[in-house]
Parts: C-alpha cells; sequence; structure tokens
C-alpha cells in the first residue's frame, strides 16, 4: 500500500523522488515541470487547435444556460508557472464558474477546516453516478460524497468559516480573486431560481449528518459560486496557481499550501470530470474540472494550466470543444501525467 501511494504521488506531480531522499514536507512538495515548447510554438499550437476545432458543432448547450451564451464561442488560455499566458478565440468571452468553482471552494475549506476534517465529513471518492444524482447518498453503503459533485459541494460551503454568510460570501469571493490575480464578482444579473433537487442534496446531506448550519445558507452561497464570472485566462491562472503548488505564477506569494493544493489535484483527478472522469486520465493524463457553462479547466503540475471554453456539451455535461482542444494540446506537448512519469530520468 505505501509503494502504491508513492506511485499515484509520482503521477500527480510528474516526476520521480529518489528513494534515498528523505520525504518532502507539506511546503516543499516536489513538482518536476514538463520541457516547455518554446513560446512561439506554444502560440502556434494553440492557433492550430482553435482552427482544428472551428467547424465543429457536436454537443448541445445546457439547458440552464445564462443568458447571453452564444453557442458557438471557442476560447482557449494557457498559463504557464512563471506567469506567461498565452490565448487564442473568444477571449473576451465572461461565463460562469459554474461548477468549476467547486475545487477551488474546498482550497479554502481545506485551508480553514484542514484535510482530515473535510475527508471525514465529505469524503473523496468517485460516486460513478451523474454529478447531481440523489441516488450516491442513497444507494451506495456510504453517504459520502466528493467535493466535486453537488451535494458534496454544497456541503462543502457549510463548513467555510465567518462569522455570519456575508463574510463568508466575501471571503471565499476575495479568495478566488487572489487566485485568479485580478477581482473577480458575482454576476447578478446571472441568478436563477433555485431547483428543487439542489435542496433535495443538501437536506440529503444535512440527514447524513455531513452539512453544518442551515441548508438555505450553503445553497444560497454554493449557488453564487457558480455564477462567479471568469474568462479564460482567468479560470487559467486560477489553474497555475494549483500547478505551482499554490503559490501565484509569476511570484512568490503562497494562497494554498503544497499539501493542500495536492489533494485538491487528486480530487480532480478522481471525479473532475464527472461519470467520464476515468476515460479522460487515460486519454489525457491530466487532473481536470469540468463545469455545465463549457469551460473546463487542466492542470499540469508544476508546468501550468490550461483553460478552454465552449458551451456545446457531451451527455455527461462536458463541453466537447473544449476537451477536445485540451487532449490536442496535451498530445502536442507530451503532458500526460503518466507519460511525463515513464519519460523521466531513473535516479
Amino acid at each position: 500500500m505505501r509503494a502504491l501511494s508513492a506511485l499515484v504521488l509520482a503521477l500527480l506531480l510528474g516526476g520521480c523522488a529518489a528513494p534515498t531522499q528523505p520525504p518532502a514536507t507539506s511546503e516543499t512538495i516536489p513538482a518536476p515541470s514538463a520541457p516547455t515548447p518554446a513560446q512561439p510554438r506554444l502560440a502556434a499550437d494553440l492557433r492550430a487547435v482553435a482552427a482544428d476545432l472551428r467547424d465543429n458543432h457536436d454537443g448541445e448547450v445546457y439547458a440552464g444556460a445564462v443568458a447571453g451564451t452564444r453557442a458557438e464561442d471557442l476560447a482557449i488560455a494557457l498559463t504557464l508557472v512563471d506567469g506567461r499566458t498565452l490565448e487564442v478565440g473568444r477571449t473576451d468571452t465572461r461565463f460562469p464558474l459554474m461548477s468549476v468553482s467547486k475545487p477551488f471552494t474546498y482550497a479554502l475549506a481545506l485551508e480553514q477546516r484542514g484535510a482530515g476534517f473535510m475527508r471525514a465529513r465529505i469524503g473523496t471518492n468517485a460516486t460513478g453516478l451523474p454529478y447531481n444524482s440523489l441516488a450516491a447518498g442513497a444507494i451506495r453503503p456510504s453517504t459520502a460524497q466528493n467535493p466535486l459533485v453537488n451535494a458534496g459541494a454544497i456541503a462543502t460551503h457549510s463548513y467555510l468559516r465567518g462569522p455570519d454568510p456575508a463574510t463568508k460570501r466575501a471571503r471565499l469571493l476575495e479568495f478566488y480573486a487572489r487566485l485568479a490575480g485580478r477581482p473577480l464578482a458575482i454576476e447578478s444579473a446571472w441568478r436563477a431560481t433555485p431547483r428543487a433537487q439542489t435542496y433535495a442534496l443538501a437536506y440529503q446531506m444535512q440527514a447524513a449528518e455531513r452539512l453544518e448550519g442551515e441548508v438555505e445558507d450553503a445553497v444560497s452561497r454554493y449557488l453564487e459560486a457558480c455564477i462567479v464570472a471568469v474568462d479564460v485566462a482567468a479560470l487559467a491562472h486560477m489553474g497555475a496557481t494549483l500547478a505551482n503548488a499554490g503559490i501565484a505564477p509569476g511570484g512568490d506569494e503562497r494562497i494554498i499550501t503544497a499539501a493542500h493544493a495536492r489533494d485538491v489535484l487528486a480530487l480532480m483527478t478522481i471525479a473532475g470530470m464527472y461519470e467520464d472522469s476515468g476515460r479522460w486520465w487515460q486519454r489525457v493524463g491530466l487532473p481536470a474540472k469540468s463545469g455545465v457553462s463549457g469551460a473546463i479547466l487542466a492542470v499540469v503540475p508544476g508546468w501550468g494550466a490550461i483553460a478552454a471554453y465552449s458551451p456545446r456539451l457531451d451527455a455527461a455535461g462536458n463541453s466537447v470543444r473544449a476537451a477536445l482542444a485540451i487532449e490536442q494540446l496535451a498530445t502536442r506537448w507530451r503532458l500526460h501525467g503518466v507519460e511525463r512519469l515513464l519519460a523521466a530520468p531513473a535516479r
């Protein structure tokens, strides 16, 4: 079991630690970087992939898409851990974070409550069921979920600390903004009436003693996190902070402890792409999180992050063109986590 745990950690970090070295502390976990192609090639590849996908019209826009959603939008951004950002497509398009907010909310909960507490309260395993499934908390042997499905995400919001809901909301938004390297705001025009199923999931978690405080408060703040407006550059910067072990790309500000950044990336590997997470890991090999707005964020530990946006979704709720864009770029740049591990020289 110890050997297996070491292998999983190495896969996430993209390299192997020499067995004779002392174990890393939570602030010095190594994250070997992938080789970085020259910037002109990175830019050329971004343009080529966007051009290749221009005429792909597969998928359907989410039925609850916010006003102003344009089905044919496509935007991609790459942010490296040194702070450089490259963009292509409709990069001025703003879209709601939706479920891509979940890893970052979980990161703040880890910072405030600790990893052991959050694992015990929410769980970490994939449910094997859709992200909004009531059955996941009813027919499985455990009532535990994970922070990247709706039930677990709502409960995660309930554990954020603050003297009142307004303070909790402000602290989360400020945390998102630090990760993005720019101010962010809730887009009030995107507010929608909560669905009955959302409340049902929250009450289910409360009944299982996995939600703290009032259901109405947790649901309200969860839904507000979903409508924080970003563009692909802001989202890629957020992902690059995870890639940089919790340090802002191009700087030295630590926003998330390295151990908690690792835990978030592990969760994104397990359940970030809904029921398609296993296929995604095999084909693309990057921790990722998708949202029904059409955004996907993929993180390359020690190297950077790719954010792609296109509103048409597949049956699992993942953007068709955003997924293809990231897969093609990961192939071109040889970013697959297992491939990076196998290519690392023995030490």
